[in-house]
């Protein structure tokens, strides 16, 4: 039985990847500003703040409160509670920040499995491996590829063991 987590250098890869998202939105809404200004100069005359420039300013600061929660915040708690354990007879998934979710699933009700790589997947670690089994799938997800391939491994011997491939 070996324990299994996501990660985090994907994790990384998406605060990084997010925050230049919102810097690109960020900038957008002021140019957005700037031509709303140049077309409708007469709105922005009288008064130094207008009500574009508060709409602005608002969707800036909900965009950067949303990623500091959530991507500062949020994500990491759960990148720590995900655990995937790989035994001889099931594989249990443990998740959950506020709700914590286990899901067993036998390993003789594997039917296949499939993997899939991101492009620079080993920079990234977006590599997931999915598990189809009778009535179900499994999503592992965030693994590094030594992992992702370990357990891919694992799975494939047990299915040609049992006859299944």
């Amino acid at each position: 039985m070996k324990k299994y987590y996501m990660d985090r250098r994907s994790l990384n890869f998406l605060r990084v990847f997010t925050f230049l998202i919102i810097i690109c939105i960020i900038i957008g809404l002021k140019y957005l500003l700037y031509y709303l200004e140049g077309r409708y100069p007469e709105y922005f005359e009288p008064v130094k703040i207008t009500v574009p420039e508060i709409i602005v300013w608002i969707f800036v600061i909900l965009l950067v409160t949303a990623y500091v929660v959530f991507l500062m915040i949020i994500l990491p708690l759960w990148y720590r509670s995900v655990s995937y354990t790989v035994s001889a007879d099931e594989i249990v998934l443990r998740s959950g920040v506020f709700f914590k979710n286990t899901t067993y699933l036998k390993m003789s009700s594997v039917q296949y499995t499939a993997t899939v790589s991101m492009p620079l997947s080993t920079y990234t670690s977006f590599n997931f491996l999915l598990i189809n089994a009778y009535g179900g799938r499994l999503a592992m997800m965030f693994l590094s590829r030594s992992d992702m391939e370990e357990i891919h491994k694992k799975i494939q011997s047990y299915l040609r063991s049992r006859g299944g491939l």
